[in-house]
């Protein structure tokens, strides 16, 4: 399919916000949330535990899946849309300013792992080979993907350690792409890929189920690699490897294709309405992503550093209600979040 057929249809997203994509948006940033704060919260619940290890694991690959999402609106949109050169630029600079706002955050000195530089260095490598016609880059996503595992596994080897650890600027650098125990560029550029290419298609009632089965297949195969007795809870699994790397894709495209098809389905729309909020954190992302980080840093600070962990449903359940709520009242009286607003007047500008 072309680009210029991607233009002759009608798409989601031509009238305004498409509310399939905020809510796919709102529920990773959610989960983020969800999987910070966990910290705070007793696990020694087995069931507990694997819930929280879940919500853990789809909130960075559904991210990055819905950010290709996004820059493939851009592409195909009736209006305002981007491409070339302008569309390569305007997510480097997006990049370089998720990887800034991302060191800052750093610098607060919470437990959070920072997504953001890993994010912003997958926005700038990736946005040239979202131009690539829907084919060329439909073969290019599942062979990233697959390279992934081994490239981490390389570099594992090739480096010492301890510079996956290191404050040096080279070595960050070298985290936000492939060392990093949480996130890696290496790991996220095939989610962005595949995003970008639901987009292209118009994110159809059937690209959603395409999704849902590339999610059930790799939930098979990451229940096979359980029963070979090299997977899940059996076997060491490092971040980046292959069974993690699958579970990856089985919750972020799984989630993906399921919220997709509820929010078209016309009778679920009373639903899509009353998740207004979850909508809203998914409109204000980047807002959402830093205003929980502050919260939390305030939390570290203020009174007996054990309070949190002592009184956690308040402390995490408290961060979680004031970020949708803060979002949610923010997005319905003055629409566009503060930091995406900034963004914007930078980004905008380049066309």
């Amino acid at each position: 399919m072309t680009q210029h057929s991607d233009r002759v249809r009608e798409l989601p997203w031509d009238t305004g916000r498409d509310p399939a994509v905020d809510l796919v948006r709102g529920i990773a940033v959610i989960c983020m949330v969800i999987a910070h704060v966990k910290v705070w919260a007793p696990t020694e619940d087995t069931l507990v535990k694997i819930v929280l290890t879940l919500v853990n694991n789809v909130a960075s690959p559904l991210f990055a899946l819905v950010m290709g999402v996004s820059a493939g609106i851009v592409l195909t949109r009736s209006s305002r849309q981007v491409r070339g050169g302008a569309f390569v630029a305007r997510n480097l600079v997006r990049g370089l300013i998720l990887i800034t706002i991302g060191l800052a955050l750093q610098q607060l000195g919470t437990f959070v792992a920072i997504v953001l530089m890993s994010l912003g260095a997958t926005l700038a490598v990736a946005a040239p080979f979202a131009l690539l016609p829907v084919r060329v880059l439909a073969v290019l996503t599942p062979v990233v993907f697959a390279a992934g595992p081994a490239i981490n596994a390389a570099a594992r080897a090739a480096f010492d350690p301890a510079r996956a650890y290191s404050p040096a600027s080279v070595d960050q650098v070298m985290q936000w792409f492939v060392l990093s125990t949480h996130y890696r560029v290496v790991s996220l550029l095939p989610f962005f890929f595949a995003g970008v290419l639901l987009a292209r298609v118009g994110l159809t009632a059937r690209a959603a189920l395409t999704s849902l089965a590339v999610g059930i297949a790799a939930g098979v195969a990451v229940v096979a690699l359980r029963l070979s007795g090299r997977g899940l809870g059996i076997s060491e699994v490092v971040s980046g490897g292959v069974p993690d790397a699958l579970l990856d894709v089985a919750l972020a495209a799984s989630a993906l294709g399921a919220i997709v098809l509820v929010a078209r389905w016309a009778p679920a729309r009373p639903l899509v309405t009353a998740l207004a909020p979850v909508r809203a954190v998914g409109a204000l992302a980047l807002s959402a992503y830093v205003l929980h980080v502050c919260l939390i840093a305030l939390a570290q600070r203020v009174g007996d550093p054990r309070t949190p962990y002592d009184s956690w449903p308040v402390y995490a359940g408290g961060v979680l209600v004031v970020t949708v709520i803060a979002c949610w009242a923010w997005w319905r009286l003055l629409g566009k979040g503060p930091v995406e607003r900034l963004m914007g007047l930078v980004t905008d500008r380049i066309a």
